[in-house]
């Protein structure tokens, strides 16, 4: 008896450790929140008479993604956070300005700042989906 109770335990001692090693740090999951919403920010048509709140709207789901990048990833990707930090504050207020004076000029500032901010956003992306 006390064999099946021993055969019966390293079973499910096995079992535990074969499901831990599927897990993934939640910095993965976080990143593919973060990676949606960067995507939906890219697909959003500039020509669009909705541009800036729609704008506005992606980059609110931008920061609560970030944000929650930044708890898990904790220091491990430190360099590639302050540069999309970076890159989304000037994002942001060139969006802000694009929405309280439309014109060419603030649109254009707006469309100037997608390429750095989107090229940071996936340089840490990709970085953190290596680690996955």
């Amino acid at each position: 008896m006390r064999l099946i109770g021993v055969a019966t335990l390293t079973l499910l001692l096995g079992a535990t450790l074969v499901g831990c090693s599927d897990d993934k740090p939640e910095v993965c999951s976080s990143v593919d929140n973060l990676k949606s919403s960067v995507d939906n920010v890219k697909d959003i048509d500039v020509n669009s008479s909705s541009t800036a709140s729609d704008l506005k709207s992606g980059l609110t789901s931008i920061k609560s993604d970030l944000a929650d990048v930044k708890a898990d990833a904790k220091s491990e990707f430190a360099s590639q956070l302050d540069a999309v930090d970076t890159a989304f504050a000037t994002l942001t207020t060139s969006v802000d300005a694009a929405t309280a004076d439309p014109s060419a000029d603030t649109l254009a500032a707006v469309g100037a700042a997608v390429g750095p901010f989107t090229s940071a956003a996936e340089t840490l992306i990709s970085d953190v989906q290596d680690t996955c």
